[in-house]
């Protein structure tokens, strides 16, 4: 139940991840083995309903259908681009909206972050994560071929969207989504614990009804336990956990930071640092939230765009969680599975809890 594809570097076979190369003329090819799609998965298709909708059983796209499908890689479809190369905008014949993401042939990191989304995808099945409907590989072309989802991500509405603000409601559904695509990669995927190691607002894409769903798994690894420092830091400044920032040390422990200050810029609408003063000494959107939450007064945290429009009890869920998201030691961060428990409003603390955390409604 396994299914081949030819991309320029590792085998991987089955779920042992087993290395194996082979040589085609003069070009050394690498397979991964993919498992083939059981079942129908449920897609957000364009601005519509989600619907279950089949997917090719091999997941393989030939380059024709990616080309005819994204009018010969239109600039008109272009949706976005970045150092891995360009995704654009498509349509299947059997009228299936797709994003189609195109490596730079030039592009030595975007050759380890096809490999890396591919079979990390491959084992990523959940409903707050982008699916990966296939692939196409064309000599130096590799292409990963995503559902399309509609609303753009969530770095857009919170920073970029000038005409509508995210209500209170769809922040806080937003946040309880995507922990829960987090304990997914960290404790339920069949293939092991992954760790997203890039997780952001610009990476979390929503649906038409605000359902977030992880994306961009490029810089994505699985915690085999043995590797657990990294020689070279990958990632986003503001986000990344200070264990990994300073000693390369990786662990689910640095999503849940990276995740800690993502829900505080749900909470208030702020990039991770001062961009509208470059010439001070920047702060980080931590050291900004910290006194405000050592003198438990929450509603200053709020995006002032709501005005009063949020819920205190809610609120206090969320700063609560975030604060101990962002601790600085790891072993003091709740686990992903702690966090949507609590957001779910269970009778519950986390094992971290070493104090009070109130809300202070006097101040």
């Amino acid at each position: 139940m396994w299914d081949l594809i030819v991309i320029q570097g590792i085998s991987i076979k089955g779920e042992h991840r087993h290395l194996m190369t082979s040589q085609i003329g003069q070009k050394q090819n690498q397979c991964v083995f993919l498992p083939k799609s059981s079942g129908a998965p449920i897609l957000c298709v364009g601005c519509g309903i989600r619907t279950e909708l089949s997917i090719k059983e091999s997941n393989r796209f030939s380059y024709s259908e990616i080309q005819l499908a994204t009018n010969d890689f239109s600039k008109d479809n272009l949706i976005g681009e970045g150092g891995y190369g360009h995704v654009y905008k498509g349509v299947l014949k059997d009228g299936q909206q797709i994003a189609a993401k195109v490596r730079k042939e030039e592009s030595a990191q975007g050759f380890s972050e096809f490999h890396s989304e591919v079979y990390v995808l491959s084992f990523a099945r959940h409903k707050n994560i982008v699916m990966l409907l296939g692939y196409c590989c064309k000599e130096n072309k590799n292409i990963l071929i995503y559902e399309y989802i509609c609303n753009k991500s969530l770095h857009w509405h919170l920073f970029e969207n000038s005409e509508a603000v995210l209500d209170w409601s769809q922040r806080y559904g937003i946040a309880l989504g995507i922990a829960k695509g987090l304990r997914f990669l960290h404790e339920e995927c069949r293939g092991g614990p992954i760790i997203h190691r890039d997780m952001r607002p610009s990476n979390i894409l929503l649906t038409h009804d605000f359902v977030p769903m992880l994306a961009d798994f490029g810089l994505a690894k699985w915690n085999t336990g043995d590797d657990s420092h990294q020689t070279r830091i990958m990632g986003t400044f503001g986000y990344l956990a200070p264990e990994y920032a300073e000693d390369g040390i990786v662990s689910e422990g640095t999503d849940v930071y990276s995740y800690g200050v993502t829900m505080l810029q749900l909470i208030s609408g702020r990039q991770v640092a001062n961009l509208n003063n470059p010439d001070q000494q920047q702060q980080s959107l931590r050291q900004w939230a910290e006194p405000i939450m050592e003198k438990l007064a929450l509603h200053e945290l709020i995006d002032p765009r709501l005005g009063e429009s949020y819920d205190t009890y809610e609120l206090y869920l969320m700063a609560k969680a975030a604060n101990f998201c962002m601790q600085r030691n790891p072993e003091m961060r709740p686990s992903m599975r702690e966090v949507v428990r609590f957001l779910e409003g269970e009778s519950y603390h986390f094992h971290t809890l070493d104090g009070q955390f109130q809300p202070n409604h006097n101040t």
